[in-house]
């Protein structure tokens, strides 16, 4: 597992490198390099566009994935290696057809890897929360490593040669377990005992018995949803330049792969409830400090493996869709900040009391016992 782990970590990085250098380097740089009017509201219809589809697409992959086990790794792998084609076109040439056209091939690539791999990490986790936590941090780093060297202005031999090291790694670190899977749900179809390890993988023992699990999914789902909008809406307090213009991509990598690790320590119940009221305080009292800021941060985004694997917990069944269902909520939350403009609203009261509401709607999902 640490193998493979290791390995879709970094091809998770290099999904997300590759993805926002294409937008960047293509759609971005096409149009900052002519003088038009309606710039600002073009590039805003392309990140939109490319938002929903790397992440409203994951919950139609996920329910196709649950429904045929055999694209589990089919989704993970082809998304990473077909993602060398729209670098290579965007590479050879940088008109309008083509960086439209490559912006929304990487972005229905990123939705079917993000779901294989995801899965892939979830079953293998053997009801730990630690592996999706890692897995998910590498994504914040691909993410503005590809803003950053797309806005350069260089050619795709960067992003190819991560993506080639990651297909490399993935092909030797995977194993036959896909085919395992699909004889279990073969075996269950014929009536017999399930007794396999692979029905561990599926477990995650965050939910108590009887708990009403359509009540604790839509309560996991609304906090990612309000996590996904307060990060939209977070004013940093100070100017991102420099070294500085890392720090909340390098912070956030930091919280989600900690969230994991911490929560199988001490509990998830309690993790969440500790990171999201400790970064409440710290972005009340740190404004202006980016040192207080990262801490708040870092804390912040401790949660987000605990809800996806709350998610899987009240639909072991159905890993595929509640994975791409904690997509769809970030989705939503995008969404949200792009069409409602706060003019009249303090950000920081409006955070925190949102943190907490999220803190509240996670904690009451995983302690609740149906009635």
């Amino acid at each position: 597992m640490k193998n493979s782990l290791a390995s879709w970590t970094i091809a998770h990085f290099a999904v997300d490198l590759s993805c926002f250098y294409i937008l960047y380097r293509g759609v971005e740089q096409l149009y900052v390099a002519v003088d038009w009017t309606y710039l600002h509201e073009f590039l805003a219809i392309a990140i939109l566009l490319y938002n929903i589809l790397a992440f409203g697409l994951q919950v139609v992959f996920g329910a196709l994935l649950d429904r045929f086990p055999k694209l589990e790794k089919i989704l993970g792998i082809e998304g990473l290696e077909l993602m060398l084609i729209p670098l290579i076109m965007i590479w050879i040439n940088q008109g309008v057809v083509i960086s439209w056209i490559t912006m929304i091939i990487a972005a229905v690539l990123n939705a079917a890897f993000h779901v294989g791999a995801g899965v892939s990490v979830l079953r293998r986790s053997a009801g730990k929360i630690a592996p999706s936590g890692i897995f998910v941090s590498s994504g914040a780093l691909g993410v503005i490593a590809g803003t950053i060297y797309g806005n350069s202005g260089n050619g795709a031999w960067f992003p190819i040669f991560i993506v080639i090291i990651a297909l490399i790694m993935v092909y030797f670190t995977t194993d036959n377990w896909v085919q395992d899977m699909v004889l279990y749900y073969k075996r269950g179809e014929k009536g017999e005992k399930l007794v396999t390890p692979v029905r561990e993988y599926m477990r995650f023992d965050l939910l108590r018995p009887g708990v009403s699990v359509v009540l604790a999914a839509c309560c996991l789902s609304a906090a990612v949803f309000i996590r996904s909008y307060s990060g939209f809406i977070w004013p940093l307090g100070f100017e991102k330049m420099g070294m500085l213009i890392l720090l909340p991509a390098v912070a956030s990598c930091l919280g989600k792969a900690l969230g994991g690790i911490i929560a199988d320590r001490i509990g998830a119940v309690e993790t969440t409830s500790l990171s999201l009221v400790l970064s409440m305080l710290l972005f009340m009292i740190g404004s202006g400090s980016w040192i207080m800021m990262g801490l708040a941060i870092i804390l912040f985004n401790m949660a987000m493996p605990i809800t996806l694997c709350g998610l899987v917990a009240a639909l072991p069944e159905n890993v595929g869709f509640a994975f791409g269902l904690s997509t769809l909520a970030l989705l939503l939350g995008y969404v949200l900040n792009a069409l409602v403009i706060l003019d009249k609203v303090d950000p920081v009261y409006l955070v925190a009391l949102l943190s907490v509401l999220a803190a509240v709607l996670i904690y009451a999902s995983l302690k609740m016992k149906k009635r």
